[in-house]
């Protein structure tokens, strides 16, 4: 597959997937929050009906029973009203009613209707007594109307989106494969035994680098391949004198001239070696030049792991000059040849480079290791099954995060008695636990940002109203731009430096206390501190749920 296919697959599939993502993502918030609206209008409704027409019900005055049913049978969303008395007698029914009202057919939220109506019912009780029901039917084919429209328009927006990334990925794959088809056809010149190139090296870019690069390398083995050919030639013409004054000399010159051929088939291969070496660096410098123009977020791995095969083709030759030299005589031209090829490598500090470029390789590695890992835990949290809920002391949870949680001396933390008063609180405990330590850690890093001087404090309360739970995070940090007030409860987005957060915890956060039927908000004070208020229904109280289950 060439190059400018992988571009075009390559940016499309990741196009395709965030999309994808992202449509899963708003589809299944519009859906939540279109059926949550009509599940509390609806039992809201039920409700209030039932409590208008008891007076009447319970007084027997079937006309007003008749007016009240007309008149909000009257609302486009409601299909029917039917109102019952305890014994199961009909006394009003308006709009198109079912064929039969048994409980079975009454729904606990509108996700679970399969016939187009919402059918609710809410007794009509006085003093504990129950006098009678009333039924209602909302008609919800707007509702999914509007859901499927949002669903094709959905569709075709991805659609147009995938294909105007296909054509960006066509013509950047196309700029890419002619410089490279440059780079390719004049290194196939060079393995021909051909120097004379001609590619493009103008601009700033980094194919224009590897460009001048590959220049640089072609003009170095000319340089070596002259200063060989011009050594091979003098080394040939010593040897010729030597085989016409062979025979007037002594054994000893004859050792000399021998000794002097195999020095010279040494630094054949030695120059053979240090222009192969050279290759393969100049090589490496465009391979990093080319995976940073097309893989930006790898660059850092792909550079460090590069610089590594450059050190190790270093150590090796030391080595084998090293080898080299121990077997033969060593003379002070060897040495001080030794010594400069050292310096002009930088040897000693082979160790230190080698490792620093490991380490940075290991981080970056670890840093996409931790967005997928982050990706993967953002994705399990919103589907998986939470199991029962079970009764937990809010104040001990909550001194377990501040005990658990590491912060400055200056920064302190304090929970307020009206927590060991509270009841204990019917929830899933995981994943309140992850709440408050994602609430409590950002504050203790708003409060750290002030200076060292600065102290922070932070305050949890609670307060039990009639009919709610509040919970208070409250500190004296510094607070919330407004710029960045919209966007807290987005994915992945983070005030913190690249590497320090993930952007996920007030996500996680909001998440949690929705699906707890509470409400998560955030009062920002500027530079006096930011509250968070998490106001919970009463039911979440654990001895609440319990009479609510006896009294069903």
């Amino acid at each position: 597959m060439s190059l400018r296919l992988k571009t075009i697959f390559g940016v499309a599939l990741i196009e395709a997937v965030l999309l994808a993502i992202l449509l899963s993502l708003t589809l299944n918030y519009l859906r939540t929050t279109n059926f949550d609206g009509l599940d509390q209008r609806a039992f809201s409704t039920s409700a209030l009906f039932a409590s208008t027409v008891k007076n009447a019900v319970l007084s027997y005055d079937l006309a007003t029973v008749e007016s009240f049913s007309q008149e909000l049978v009257s609302h486009d969303s409601i299909d029917y009203v039917a109102v019952f008395s305890d014994g199961g007698q009909l006394l009003s029914g308006v709009g198109e009613l079912p064929d039969d009202f048994n409980p079975s057919r009454l729904e606990r939220k509108s996700s679970e209707v399969n016939d187009g109506i919402f059918d609710v019912s809410s007794p009509i009780e006085e003093a504990g007594i129950n006098f009678g029901s009333v039924w209602l039917g909302y008609d919800m084919s707007e509702l999914n109307a509007a859901i499927n429209d949002a669903k094709k328009w959905s569709t075709f927006i991805v659609v147009g989106e995938m294909t105007l990334v296909a054509l960006f990925s066509y013509f950047l794959g196309g700029y890419l494969t002619q410089r490279l088809s440059e780079l390719r056809d004049a290194a196939d010149v060079i393995a021909a035994g051909g120097r004379d190139i001609h590619i493009q090296d103008e601009g700033k870019d980094e194919l224009s680098t590897v460009s001048r690069a590959f220049k640089n390398m072609v003009d170095q083995i000319k340089l070596s391949e002259g200063k060989a050919e011009r050594y091979y030639r003098e080394l040939e013409q010593a040897n010729a004198t030597l085989e016409t004054r062979v025979k007037k000399r002594t054994q000893a010159l004859l050792d000399a001239n021998n000794q002097l051929t195999a020095t010279n088939e040494r630094l054949k291969r030695t120059q053979k070696k240090l222009v192969e070496s050279e290759k393969m660096a100049s090589i490496g410098t465009m391979a990093a030049g080319v995976a940073h123009e097309i893989n930006n977020p790898m660059a850092s791995v792909n550079s460090n792991l590069q610089m590594c095969q450059k050190y190790l083709a270093t150590y090796q030759e030391w080595l084998l000059q090293s080898e080299l030299m121990h077997q033969k005589q060593i003379t002070d031209a060897d040495k001080e040849q030794l010594a400069r090829w050292k310096q002009e490598n930088y040897v000693e500090y082979l160790d230190e480079d080698f490792n620093d470029s490991l380490n940075d390789a290991m981080i970056s590695v670890e840093r996409v290791r931790n967005i997928v890992t982050a990706l993967q835990q953002y994705a399990n949290q919103i589907n998986q099954e939470k199991g029962m809920r079970k009764p937990v002391f809010l104040d001990q949870l909550l001194s377990e995060c501040v005990s658990n949680l590491p912060r400055p001396e200056k920064v302190q933390v304090s929970i307020a008695p009206t927590l060991s008063q509270l009841p204990p609180l019917l929830i899933h405990q995981n994943d309140f636990r992850q709440l408050f330590t994602e609430l409590i850690k950002n504050s203790i890093q708003a409060c750290a940002r002030q200076g060292h001087e600065a102290q922070g404090t932070i305050e949890i309360s609670a307060e039990e109203t009639e009919h709610h739970i509040i919970v208070s995070v409250a500190d004296d940090g510094e607070g919330i731009s407004d710029d960045n007030l919209t966007r807290i409860y987005d994915p992945f987005f983070t005030t913190q430096p690249v590497g320090q957060g993930m952007g996920l915890g007030l996500t996680f956060a909001y998440n949690i206390v929705h699906s707890h039927e509470g409400i998560m908000h955030i009062e920002n004070h500027g530079s006096e501190g930011t509250t968070v208020l998490l106001t919970f229904p009463i039911s979440i109280l654990a001895n609440t749920a319990n009479d609510t289950a006896s009294n069903a």
